[in-house]
């Protein structure tokens, strides 16, 4: 107990009766009745302190039941034992409705005061309720408030700074979260250790008396010097100064981690203490540099990094620039170097300026990734097939047993690494790498008997790593143990569904296993599972098993298709082949109502451009409710002029709600909101005029020319800063500009397309004017630009190139770096070549492109020899200095699939960078949503800006692989064909507008969309 609690300080008083309460005196009280009680010790310590006293008989009474009176008094005792004073006022200001000031127990009344000024005691609706039972969960809570008012020592915020766990089982009996804490809280301590703490149930005299006893003995016995302040003075020296205000100057063993909060424990004057402490180093420094799998370097750091934009960080191989990706911890005082692929053997130098006078650097070896474990599974090995009827195996019977490969690091190899087997033909016993099964088939198979032995071997030629292991036949495998471990989301969290959940978010785990107690991950195998749904008016669930990836690891689970409503559902899983059952209860909770809503000011509102306006939505107990989904729930949410806001319409950023929307207009305009409660938030905006270009600031990064390259005509949108009227910065502005040449030069002639044409080495001035639409010139600025002929770069660098689709041309980008700025070379200034997968040579680089056609792929091991994804590598020699570029690539046969979507009202086959998101449109009654338009006074057709594997982006017409329609109310429309790419909402008869959202699949991507059902024109 010293050593969990020793960073608690309580006050002299305290001591004092901890020590009367640890020994009680001779001269304590005696009643007759406690002789037996197990609670004995503690009611005569307590006595003698004067806090708890019997009744006029003699007796105690230790197994009466405690009233909310009597702990109001023993509290109240206890804390004038530790010199709190009794308000003066108590005989004459009623604290309880209940107990008022004419009331003959005037003990009772100067002590319900006391513990009610003192926030111990709050009541229930103002009232004491001293002649009711009090309750073992009540007796937490106010027991943990008298804990803090008396030792200030906050039970509920150290257990939860600890990540303490608790073991209790029974916390949901309790009534609120309040009560929950109080009842963790008193485990902590050591004031409890039981399994089931029975929260409603009552507790007696004497029960209470040992409670209050230990919280004194338990807590209060900690009334010793502890630790007030420890300063750091160096890596091993504390400067400490304890809780009497002597200072102490400690000496540490071990050197304290730079810029760690570190746990010390040390030693004065013989006595034992501990601080968490931090040895804060201002200056950053390399702690450590090493590959953590075959692609990834970390780096890291003594502190965080707190701006990372500042920290370069490069990665070299010998001279040669490596292109990685830079991934920063949440707490960055890390940075991962992720490679495209696996890096290459070899010394590495990691340089990171930026941060220091000078360039921190490190080195780092690389070693080749190699196999360095394999390993079969299983003993058994099972088949495809029933067995004849003379129990023998039939022929094109196969027998399959699962095998992981790992290398150096630790990393699942098995899909990239080919195996072989103690088949020489590699037709029997067969290793497949895809699947990481070994197959078993032909002679090893057929005619053999359950239970028979098959030897199986596996071995890596490259490291002569090897395994192997005599497996047994086993006949088919079925469902024989049905386990549910209960709803997890697709990171392996459990979920705790409530009725603004998203049941895409969730599945019910199942864990599956096999008549040899082997888990089930092959749905085909729990095709005999029959699930019952109980309640469907709560949430409806998928009738089949699927395998999705929880976590690291792919699990059989039920789908949830929707959540209706609040409640609970039993989910019933029954195996046909065994009667093997299991039933599982979903809980959904019910979320919290709007109730009261503020609105703030935006920080600007300009016409024709989103405007997030600040909310604060609470609950009826006063919670800040941050969820979008209850937020836009048509029952519980909030509205804005009379209609429910949709989901899209919505933000969060670091806790804040806003509300996001567009005014067409300038001018002001008054916004009306509305909580579920009738609740009303009446905000009134100024509406700035539509913005427009103002102000030309500069050029957005350096500007270098060549000679080798054709004229730069510079424009708003590719070089100048561009700013509004309101001093915003306007992306990808099209403002018109004028460029003309300040003086003279022969480094660059500007013609008056605003065409800058470079003839030498050197460097020029330029004036850019900003042209209003009238031809008069606002604003202007002097730009400087510099002409190299390619032999002043002060480096190379090779643009990312990523994953290139097989038989299709990808344009690489060399750009020349000089003072900031870069230059695309052009391609005679260097020479290119690809090597890597099947090439036999070189593959020379034409006209700035490669061009891998599909025979250059690599493929699997299976018969049909399956094209994969194939790393090449592009060499790069720069011909003016013969400096080498490397970069990685990858190579896929794999068709073009969207990965990513925005809807917009840009026309099809425009410009991708130049395309809006929209967040709502209208669709006509009975129409698909190839029929979509957007919202507005000139509605267009609703496309899709789509980004695939390969990078290519492009606006498309909306082709859905699938169209979910969730209606606002169910009763406006009929919804047929949902799900499918055909799905349609018609209004009925009696509805002339309704509201849904469209869940929309292209590709590998879904989003969605707020919708308005019209009727026909």
């Amino acid at each position: 107990m010293k050593q969990k609690y020793s960073k608690w300080v309580v006050g002299a008083a305290s001591a004092a009766l901890v020590a009367s309460a640890i020994v009680p005196a001779a001269s304590a009280a005696s009643f007759s009745d406690i002789e037996k009680s197990d609670h004995k010790e503690a009611i005569l310590a307590l006595a003698d302190a004067k806090i708890v006293s019997g009744y006029p008989d003699g007796t105690f009474k230790p197994n009466a039941v405690v009233t909310r009176g009597n702990v109001t008094k023993f509290l109240g005792k206890w804390l004038v034992s530790e010199n709190y004073e009794v308000p003066a006022d108590y005989d004459t200001a009623a604290r309880f409705t209940d107990l008022p000031t004419t009331t003959s127990d005037k003990e009772l009344l100067k002590y319900a005061a006391l513990v009610k000024d003192a926030g111990v005691f709050k009541g229930s609706n103002n009232q004491l309720m001293y002649t009711n039972n009090m309750n073992r969960e009540q007796m937490a809570v106010v027991l943990v408030r008298a804990i803090k008012t008396v030792y200030n020592v906050d039970l509920v915020a150290d257990y939860k700074e600890s990540d303490f766990k608790t073991t209790i089982t029974d916390l949901d009996k309790a009534t609120a979260t309040e009560n929950r804490e109080a009842i963790i809280a008193l485990e902590y301590a050591g004031l409890t250790n039981v399994k089931q703490f029975n929260p409603k149930n009552t507790l007696t005299r004497g029960q209470f008396a040992s409670f209050l006893n230990r919280t004194i003995t338990n807590i209060g016995e900690e009334a010793t010097l502890t630790v007030k302040e420890a300063k750091v003075v160096d890596a091993t020296t504390l400067e400490v100064t304890l809780s009497d205000d002597t200072k102490h100057t400690v000496k540490l063993e071990t050197a304290l981690p730079e810029n760690k909060e570190t746990k010390v424990d040390f030693e004065i004057e013989g006595k034992s203490y501990s601080a968490v402490v931090t040895y804060k180093v201002t200056e950053a420094k390399l702690e450590s540099v090493k590959a953590i799998n075959a692609k990834t370097i970390e780096v890291k750091f003594n502190k965080a990094v707190e701006d990372t934009s500042k920290a370069a960080v490069e990665l070299l191989r010998g001279t040669f620039k490596q292109n990685v990706t830079l991934v920063w911890a949440a707490d960055k005082k890390s940075v991962q170097l992720v490679g495209a692929t696996n890096f290459q053997a070899a010394d590495y130098t990691v340089n990171v300026s930026g941060l220091t006078e000078k360039v921190l650097t490190s080195d780092v070896k690389i070693e080749a990734q190699k196999v360095t474990s394999i390993e079969i599974l299983d003993e058994v090995a099972v088949v495809d097939k029933a067995v004849k009827t003379d129990g023998t195996f039939d022929a094109g019977t196969t027998a399959t047993v699962g095998y992981v490969v790992k290398d150096q690091y630790g990393t699942d190899i098995t899909k990239t690494t080919s195996l072989k087997t103690n088949d020489n033909a590699n037709t029997t016993v067969v290793a497949d790498s895809a699947k990481g099964v070994v197959k078993l088939s032909g002679a090893v198979v057929e005619g053999k008997k359950i239970g028979d032995l098959v030897p199986v071997v596996l071995f890596d030629s490259a490291t002569g790593t090897s395994v192997s292991k005599t497996v047994k036949l086993s006949a088919e495998s079925t469902v024989s143990s049905i386990e549910v471990a209960g709803v997890y989301n697709a990171k392996g969290e459990e979920v705790a569904l409530n009725d603004a959940s998203k049941a895409s978010d969730a599945y019910i785990v199942l864990n599956l296993k096999d008549q040899y107690g082997k888990e089930i991950t092959d749905p085909a195998k729990a095709t005999g599972l029959v699930i019952t749904n109980t309640n469907t008016t709560n949430l409806t669930i998928a009738n089949t098993v699927s395998k999705v990836k929880i976590g690291d690891k792919d699990k059989l689970v039920v789908a949830l298709s929707s959540i209706l409503k609040a409640g609970d559902t039993d989910v019933l899983l029954i195996s046909t082949t065994n009667g093997q059952s299991a039933k599982y209860t979903v809980k959904v909770a019910e979320t919290s109502t709007t109730n009261a809503i503020s609105v703030s000011q935006p920080e600007i509102a300009v016409a024709g451009e989103s405007t997030l306006i600040p909310l604060t939505v609470t609950d009826k107990e006063g919670n800040v409710i941050t969820n979008k989904k209850v937020l836009a729930d048509a029952n519980k949410g909030i509205k804005v002029g009379g209609t429910t806001v949709p989901e899209s319409a919505l933000e969060v950023k670091d806790g804040q709600v806003y509300y996001k929307t567009t005014f067409g207009a300038a001018g002001t305009q008054a916004l009306v909101f509305q909580t579920s409660t009738y609740k009303v938030a009446t905000i009134t905006v100024d509406v700035k005029a539509t913005a427009k270009p103002t102000v030309v600031r500069g050029l957005k990064k350096p500007l270098v020319i060549s000679t080798f390259k054709s004229p730069v005509t510079i424009t708003a949108k590719d070089h100048l800063i561009i700013e509004d009227q309101y001093g915003r910065e306007m992306k990808n502005s099209d403002a018109p500009v004028t460029v003309t040449l300040v003086g003279t030069s022969d480094v660059v002639s500007v013609n008056a397309a605003n065409e800058v044409t470079a003839h030498k080495n050197g460097t020029a001035t330029l004036n850019v004017a900003l042209k209003t639409p009238n031809g008069t010139i606002d604003s202007a600025v002097e730009v400087k630009v510099q002409v190299t002929d390619g032999t002043e770069y002060n480096g190379y660098e090779i643009a990312e190139i990523g994953k290139t689709k097989a038989g299709a041309e990808k344009e690489i980008t060399v750009n020349g770096l000089l003072n900031g700025g870069k230059v695309a070379l052009v391609n005679s200034e260097y020479t290119a070549t690809v090597t890597g997968g099947k090439l036999t040579a070189p593959q020379v680089v034409s006209a700035g492109k490669v061009n891998i056609a599909d025979t250059a792929l690599n493929t699997d091991t299976t018969a049909a020899a399956n094209k994969i994804d194939t790393e090449f590598t592009l060499k790069v020699t720069i011909n003016a200095t013969g400096q080498i570029l490397e970069q990685k690539f990858v190579v896929s046969a794999d068709a073009e699939k969207t990965q990513d979507f925005f809807f917009t009202a840009s026309e099809a086959k425009g410009d991708y960078n130049l395309a809006k998101a929209i967040t709502e449109a209208t669709l006509v009654s009975g129409q698909t949503v190839a029929s979509l338009k957007s919202t507005g006074d000139a509605p267009a057709v609703v496309n899709v800006a789509t980004v695939d594997q390969y990078g290519n982006k492009a606006i498309t017409a909306l082709a859905a692989d699938t169209v979910t329609i969730v209606p606002e109310k169910v009763t406006d429309l009929t919804i047929t064909g949902n799900g499918t790419a055909d799905a349609t909402a018609t209004l009925k008869s009696d509805v002339k507008e309704a509201k849904a959202t469209l869940k929309v699949k292209v590709g590998n991507a879904t989003k969605e969309l707020k919708v308005t059902i019209v009727a026909a024109p």
